[in-house]
C-alpha cells in the first residue's frame, strides 16, 4: 500500500474506532459509577504496565526489521510459543498481585489478549496490511458499543455473571472485546499468510537482531509510559476515588487529542524504517506537525468554550473537576502531539536512542512536579506537572532536529502557503469525485 493511500485509509478508520472507543467509554462510566470507574481505569493502567514490560516491545522490532523485506512468516511462527510462555508468566505474576477493581481470570485474559494484539499489529504493520488491522478492530468495538448500549439504555444484563463477583458485567465485556479482537487478528492473519513455514526457518540472526531493537524500543517505551502515567499513582495516593477518576476521563480525551499524530506515527514508522534514505520521510514528518499544530489550536478552542458544561454532560454530575484540569494539560498534549509523530519518525531511522534520552528526562521532570504540586493542588498540580514534562521531551527532540538534521524548529508549526494549497486541492479532488 502507498504511504498517502495508508494514510488517508488509517486516518479514516482511526477516526471511526476513536469516537467508538470515546463513546464505550461514556458509557462504561455511566454503567460503573464515578468512583468504581476509576477503580477500574487504574487497575486497567497497572495491567497496561505489565503488558509493556512482558512484551519487550517486541512489536517494534517487527516492523522495524520485517518492513525492509516483507517477510514475517518465520516470526510469527515464533510468536506463538511466545505467547504460551507469557501465558504462564501473567498466571504467575497475576496470582500474587490482583490489582484492586478486576478479578484474576479476567485480568490474564485481558493480558494476554492485548499481548497477541499488540504483536498481530506488527505482524500486519510490517505487511502494511492496514486495512484488515483496522477493520477487525473496529467492527469488535462497535459490537461492544452496540452491547453496553442495550446494557445502559435498555437495562439488559444478557446473563448473571455469579462468578464474577468483583467484576460488573459491563466490565466483563469491556475485557472479553479485547479477547475477540485477538482471535480474530490471529485467525486472519494465518488464513492471509499460508505459506507453510516451520520453526526451523525463522532467520536466527534477524530474530536476534529484533530483540535488540526491540530493546532499545522498550526501554523508551517503559520510560514513556512512566512520563504518561505514573501521574496516576500520585493522584491515586493524594486525592479521592472522584478526583482519580476526574483525571483518568482528562487523560483519556487527551488521547482524542492525540489521534491524528498516533495514526500519522502509526504510518511514517513501518515505512521510514523500509526507505532507502532515511532523510525521504522528514519533510513529510514536519508536514504533519504543522497541519497538527493548526488542527490543535481548534479543538483547543473548541474546549475551552464547551468543556465547562460538556463533560459532567456527558460523563455525569462526579465530573465537574474535568474542565480546569484539562485546560492546564492543554499546552502538554500538544507537546505529546509533536512528540508522537517525531519520535515515529525518528526511531524508523534508527535514532531510538534520542526518543530514550527525550523520555528519560521528561520522567525526572514528571515525578518531581507530581511530588512538589499534587499534595497541594491535586488532579490541577498533576496536570502542570504532565505538561512542564511533555513540553521538556519535545524540545530535546526538536533541539536534535535542529543540530543533528540542521532543521529550523518553525518547519515543524508555522503552518505554509504550499500547505493550505496542498490541503485545499485534495478536499476539491475529493468533493469531484
Amino acid at each position: 500500500m502507498q504511504f498517502k493511500k495508508a494514510i488517508q485509509h488509517t486516518i479514516l478508520w482511526k477516526v471511526l474506532n476513536t469516537i467508538i472507543t470515546f463513546l464505550i467509554n461514556i458509557l462504561l462510566v455511566r454503567l460503573l459509577g464515578a468512583e468504581q470507574s476509576g477503580i477500574f481505569y487504574y487497575a486497567i493502567t497497572l495491567l497496561g504496565l505489565l503488558i509493556l514490560v512482558q512484551s519487550y516491545s517486541l512489536e517494534a522490532g517487527i516492523v522495524y526489521y520485517c518492513s525492509k523485506n516483507n517477510n514475517v512468516s518465520g516470526i510469527a511462527f515464533f510468536i506463538v510459543p511466545w505467547l504460551l510462555l507469557q501465558l504462564l508468566i501473567s498466571l504467575l505474576v497475576l496470582f500474587y498481585l490482583i490489582p484492586v477493581g478486576i478479578n484474576r481470570t479476567m485480568a490474564v485474559l485481558y493480558t494476554i489478549s492485548n499481548l497477541a494484539i499488540l504483536y498481530c499489529n506488527g505482524l500486519y504493520t510490517a505487511q502494511k496490511k492496514f486495512p484488515a488491522l483496522n477493520f477487525i478492530l473496529g467492527i469488535v468495538n462497535l459490537l461492544l458499543l452496540l452491547v453496553l448500549c442495550g446494557m445502559y439504555f435498555f437495562d439488559l444484563s444478557f446473563f448473571s455473571l455469579t462468578s464474577f463477583t468483583a467484576l460488573q458485567p459491563a466490565a466483563f465485556f469491556y475485557c472479553c472485546g479485547f479477547t475477540l479482537q485477538a482471535i480474530l487478528l490471529t485467525a486472519v492473519f494465518f488464513y492471509s499468510n499460508k505459506k507453510p513455514v516451520g520453526a526451523g526457518l525463522i532467520d536466527k540472526k534477524m530474530l536476534k537482531n529484533i530483540f535488540a531493537f526491540s530493546g532499545l524500543a522498550f526501554a523508551g517505551n517503559l520510560l514513556f509510559f512512566l512520563v504518561v502515567r505514573v501521574d496516576y499513582y500520585f493522584v491515586e495516593k493524594y486525592c479521592t476515588g472522584i478526583a482519580l477518576s476526574n483525571y483518568i476521563q482528562v487523560s483519556k480525551l487527551g488521547q482524542l487529542l492525540v489521534l491524528l499524530p498516533s495514526v500519522v506515527a502509526a504510518v511514517v514508522f513501518p515505512y521510514a524504517a523500509g526507505a532507502q534514505q532515511e532523510e525521504s520521510y522528514l519533510g513529510k514528518t514536519q508536514f504533519f506537525c504543522r497541519v497538527i499544530t493548526g488542527c490543535f489550536i481548534f479543538f483547543t478552542l473548541f474546549i475551552a468554550v464547551t468543556g465547562y458544561w460538556l463533560f459532567p454532560l456527558l460523563f455525569g454530575p462526579g465530573f465537574t473537576a474535568m474542565y480546569p484540569a484539562l485546560l492546564l494539560y492543554l499546552p502538554g498534549f500538544f507537546a505529546l502531539c509533536i512528540i508522537t509523530v517525531l519520535a515515529a519518525y525518528l526511531a524508523g531511522a534508527g535514532l531510538i536512542k534520542i526518543n530514550l534520552a527525550a523520555s528519560a528526562f521528561a520522567l525526572i521532570v514528571v515525578i518531581a512536579g507530581d511530588i512538589a504540586l499534587i499534595p497541594y493542588f491535586g488532579i490541577n498540580g498533576a496536570a502542570v506537572a504532565s505538561s512542564i514534562a511533555y513540553f521538556v521531551c519535545m524540545v530535546y527532540l526538536l533541539w536534535y532536529a535542529k543540530t543533528k538534521m540542521q532543521d529550523s524548529v518553525y518547519d515543524f508549526f508555522i503552518l505554509q502557503t504550499a500547505d493550505i494549497k496542498m490541503i485545499a486541492e485534495y478536499v476539491s479532488r475529493k468533493k469531484r469525485k
